[in-house]
């Protein structure tokens, strides 16, 4: 039996424990440049959305009223209106202005917790969470341009209106009053 060197099996094993250090760095490299690469190519992510259109990507308009907290019609604005996952996602993004009585109304086909961002929308808004029953169930406003920031609606939800910042502040839009919408 031939015993080895303490020095030289010493050595063998920092050299395969190097060794396997390099290989779960290049692993743990092929993870992260995956995962970056396929970010990078979510619609939510594309810099250039407005160049992919889908066939039916075109938003139909629509009007949002408004009611106060005793159901009397306060106010209506005229909306693009959201329908599809395209939709949904491109939002407001790229929009150098939104006039004071319009906005964006996003339906959606279930009622569940939702959350926007302002990555590549560059005007602030105020973002109203609706749901099923078209009450107003949380108002994030003022929200910061070209940010990832997340603003959720905390609870389940139905649809999303976005205006102009400070419109909920003007037109005193608060939580627990409704919303009726329509097609034009």
């Amino acid at each position: 039996m031939k015993i080895e060197n303490p020095k030289k099996a010493a050595h063998k094993s920092h050299r395969l424990l190097l060794i396997d250090l390099i290989v779960l760095l290049v692993i743990i490299s092929g993870i992260f440049l995956f995962y970056k690469l396929n970010k990078n190519t979510t619609l939510t992510n594309l810099e250039n959305i407005n160049k992919i259109e889908p066939r039916n990507a075109s938003l139909k308009q629509g009007k949002v009223v408004f009611f106060d907290s005793s159901n009397h019609k306060k106010l209506d604005i005229l909306v693009e209106v959201a329908e599809n996952d395209y939709q949904h996602n491109k939002g407001l993004m790229f929009r150098e202005d939104i006039p004071e009585n319009q906005g964006m109304l996003f339906t959606y086909e279930d009622e569940l917790k939702r959350f926007f961002w302002m990555k590549n929308t560059t005007i602030p808004l105020d973002i109203i969470y609706i749901d099923a029953t078209y009450k107003i169930v949380k108002i994030h406003k003022n929200t910061l341009p070209l940010s990832e920031n997340f603003y959720p609606s905390s609870v389940p939800v139905q649809y999303v209106v976005e205006v102009r910042a400070g419109f909920s502040d003007r037109y005193q839009v608060e939580i627990g009053q409704r919303i009726s919408w329509q097609k034009l």
